[in-house]
């Protein structure tokens, strides 16, 4: 019985008076002994009892069990004349809080629970852990809790999240000091921003993103505060402007990328392995000539649509961009030349004509399959709908025209069955997109692939990319802290160079100059911000639609 003893709450004034096991729970009586109570409202200590009562409280469990506190108070008078209250009820603060039903320590517990899982998963735990209570409970503890003490912030992150993505939008407030949230505020408005600065005398470091609302709340809220721009945004923007410049030219990244026939190239290889079939003699009598297969006039009409196709898009593509040369809007070109506003400014900002088709085959959902239906061809097989019930019975949700022009693909036409009696020349691999290239041009040269650093080396000895990929890589230099040269020198080659697009980043720059001189500098950056986005998002998901800011904010702020 002594080890029960030891877990219940040790307060001056109480004593112990019985204690009831059931398989399920522990019940301890309890009696309060102090003679005397002071009064709540006036603090007069009074010794005249009113009258006695009983209350049930809860409390952490009891070596597997629930407890609960039966505990035996009073009703007091307050002798002092004055007071307003006459009669009151004995206080335990020790213990727990007034009209409380779970002690002081079972609070905490259930807080801890609240901050870490919410309302739902919180109370299942709870439940499992011997100490039940309902979402509701839990989440309102958590919404009713103090923020943690801390220190005034010296050195802050700001970065928006979304409540509703595309629709309404919040501000998270990091202490890049601490690595903790400090607040999170209902909008992205420099208003906003500016207020919650003004509030918090101090700042001296405002990392953010170059979003003009932020430059503006901050500028006003702490003109003294250094202001540091991103870095990870400051290569976002650069690797968009070098998106833009690889789709404007094209047709020079095409010829840039251009393969060079080699000998040791698989397709050479392939074409000098098949074997060549000599010609056969010419009848020496006359006949009708025969005429060409199904499969070959359903090829040929294929090919000639393909080509009057290229040829349409080609003749829009040069009168879209007559059009624009002549001064015309793009809206006036859209309505003259009968096309969508959106491919007009592509044609607009490409020279060469797109081409939609490049040849690339998409993926398809036999291609989990494709060893067992590469074996089943091995084997002799040739009836699609026999392979389609096969992989039917394997768990294969592709359908019969899917199997039946995959198998087309590996073994020949309809109506040709059969392999085919020489190799297939391979298609070229797909060309990469612009975006998939800018990536590349900015990735690390020991983390790309050995395909991706031959791309990047042709685009480099391009002329048409020389200058530009030159400076963005000395831009990149600056950003990563290895250039030996200053960031005034880059912008006045940048301004003097014909690369438009880098012009135009460039002078986004010059327009917060002091943010990005200070993000070249300084080790400030918003890294840890996007990492409690990241955190605020698990946190807003797991509680599903009662993630309102009030109960949000309480989790991520007091959560560790």
């Amino acid at each position: 019985m002594s080890y029960l003893l030891d877990t219940l709450p040790q307060c001056p004034g109480i004593r112990l008076d019985d204690l009831v096991l059931t398989p399920t729970t522990v019940v301890a009586l309890l009696v309060c002994t102090s003679s005397t109570a002071p009064c709540p409202r006036c603090g007069t200590t009074t010794d005249r009892i009113h009258s006695h009562y009983r209350r049930t409280v809860a409390d952490l469990p009891c070596h597997g069990r629930i407890l609960a506190l039966r505990l035996f108070v009073r009703r007091f008078r307050c002798t002092n004349p004055a007071c307003t209250q006459y009669i009151f009820c004995e206080r335990l603060p020790q213990l727990l809080q007034t009209h409380a039903r779970s002690t002081l320590r079972l609070t905490d517990a259930h807080l801890v629970i609240g901050f870490a899982l919410g309302g739902e998963a919180g109370s299942r735990l709870a439940q499992h852990l011997d100490m039940p209570t309902s979402p509701d409970t839990l989440l309102r503890r958590v919404k009713n809790a103090p923020d943690e003490p801390a220190p005034p912030p010296r050195y802050v992150g700001i970065d928006d999240w979304a409540f509703r993505k595309g629709q309404r939008y919040g501000t998270v407030v990091v202490d890049l000091e601490r690595g903790r949230v400090i607040d999170l505020l209902p909008d992205r408005e420099a208003a906003t921003v500016e207020k919650w600065l003004r509030d918090h005398p101090g700042v001296e470091v405002v990392s953010r993103d170059r979003a003009a609302a932020y430059s503006q709340g901050a500028s006003a809220g702490a003109p003294e505060a250094l202001q540091v721009a991103d870095r990870w945004h400051l290569l976002k923007n650069l690797r968009e402007a070098l998106e833009g410049l690889l789709t404007r030219l094209e047709v020079d990244v095409a010829d840039a990328l251009q393969p060079s026939p080699s000998a040791d190239s698989p397709a050479t290889g392939m074409l000098e392995a098949t074997p060549v079939v000599p010609e056969r003699e010419p009848r020496p009598d006359v006949s009708e000539p025969k005429p060409p297969a199904t499969s070959e006039l359903v090829a040929s009409d294929r090919k000639s649509v393909q080509q009057a196709r290229r040829q349409q898009r080609a003749a829009r593509h040069a009168e879209v961009r007559l059009l624009r040369e002549q001064g015309l809007s793009l809206r006036q070109i859209a309505r003259q030349a009968g096309l969508s506003l959106p491919t007009v400014r592509r044609y607009c900002r490409q020279e060469g004509c797109p081409n939609w088709k490049p040849g690339r085959r998409r993926r398809t959902g036999l291609d989990t399959f494709r060893d067992r239906i590469e074996q089943w061809i091995a084997a002799g097989g040739r009836n699609a709908a026999e392979l389609f019930r096969q992989l039917q019975t394997q768990g294969c949700d592709a359908g019969y025209d899917a199997v039946r022009r995959f198998v087309s693909r590996r073994v020949g036409s309809m109506h040709r069955p059969g392999p085919r009696t020489a190799p297939r020349t391979p298609a070229p691999p797909p060309r990469p997109s612009a975006r998939q290239l800018s990536f590349e041009l900015l990735k690390r040269a020991e983390k790309r692939e050995a395909e991706e650093q031959s791309r990047v080396e042709r685009l480099r000895a391009c002329p048409s990319f020389q200058e530009a990929l030159g400076l963005a890589e000395s831009f990149v230099a600056l950003v990563r802290k290895q250039a030996t040269y200053s960031f005034t020198d880059w912008l006045a080659e940048v301004e003097q160079s014909g690369c438009v697009e880098l012009v135009g980043f460039a002078g986004g720059l010059r327009q917060d100059e002091a943010a990005v001189r200070a993000a070249l500098t300084t080790p400030w950056s918003n890294g840890p911000v996007e990492g409690q986005v990241n955190r605020l998002k698990v946190i807003k998901r797991q509680m599903y639609g009662r993630a309102g800011l009030r109960l949000l904010r309480a989790r991520v702020v007091n959560a560790a």
